[in-house]
């Protein structure tokens, strides 16, 4: 059937109309530059235990001319899973910090007297003997009370981490009681670590000490891998170099260096 022209003429506007129709502008949001600028925050790079992954993190550090402090079980060196001497002198060599976490990784408030005075004081001169500067302690899973303080100070350590409460501050409120960040677990990724050091600063600034433990792809709870680490390393040596920030062992912080 043939329509009528008025009609058909009606119907080739209405499709011209549509196709010139323009569609609705996107807005695409523009990125903010990141502009930060430190000017009373420090960062610490502690590791516990003496796990022989660790030792991968060594070109990373080198590279990005940052240092960590290495908190060594001493009679867990060289055994399956842990650090060799030989290894724990090429950290030293290179600038980081070798710091005691006890002879045998044991809790100090499960030990009383020559046992805990053991744990703190042998551990030490094991690593001493090795040939290292020790200064720096950690207790193991964060606990302590005032007997282990007491003997972790006889023993010739000029402080102690635990492993809550932080940041800190500079100089801390307790030498023997160094407060840190929560634990670097598996999932924590780069943008909650950058979180930790940005956020101490915003606040006014402070001592922000990360507790790491494994270096590995999901090998362990307590684990960071070490893409992510190598990414943080790069964000915080920039940071020192161009704005301001400070990254130093344990350490270099207690002594002023």
């Amino acid at each position: 059937m043939k329509l009528p022209q008025k009609l058909l003429n009606l119907l080739i506007l209405i499709v011209l109309a549509g196709c010139t129709t323009e569609p609705a502008t996107q807005q695409i949001p523009t990125p903010k530059k990141e502009g930060i600028t430190f000017k009373n925050t420090v960062v610490s790079l502690t590791f516990d235990d003496g796990d022989v992954d660790n030792y991968l993190i060594r070109p990373i550090l080198a590279e990005n001319n940052i240092r960590a402090t290495f908190y060594v079980v001493s009679g867990f060196t060289g055994s399956d899973g842990y650090m060799t001497e030989e290894q724990l002198h090429g950290l030293y060599e290179d600038g980081n910090e070798i710091g005691g976490h006890t002879l045998s990784h044991t809790k100090l408030t499960d030990v009383r007297g020559d046992e805990l005075k053991k744990e703190v004081c042998d551990d030490r001169a094991n690593l001493m003997a090795y040939g290292f500067e020790v200064n720096s302690f950690a207790f193991p899973y964060g606990h302590y009370d005032e007997e282990a303080r007491q003997i972790v100070i006889e023993c010739g350590y000029s402080n102690a981490r635990i492993v809550t409460d932080g940041p800190d501050t500079v100089p801390p409120g307790d030498a023997y009681a160094l407060q840190a960040m929560p634990y670097i677990v598996s999932d924590s990724d780069f943008s909650k670590m950058f979180r930790y050091v940005t956020g101490v600063e915003q606040e006014g600034g402070g001592w922000v000490i990360f507790v790491f433990h494994h270096v590995c792809d999901q090998c362990d709870q307590y684990a960071v891998d070490i893409d992510t680490f190598s990414k943080f390393a790069s964000w915080l040596s920039n940071q020192q170099k161009n704005n301001g920030l400070i990254v130093k062992t344990i350490g270099e912080v207690i002594s002023g260096k």
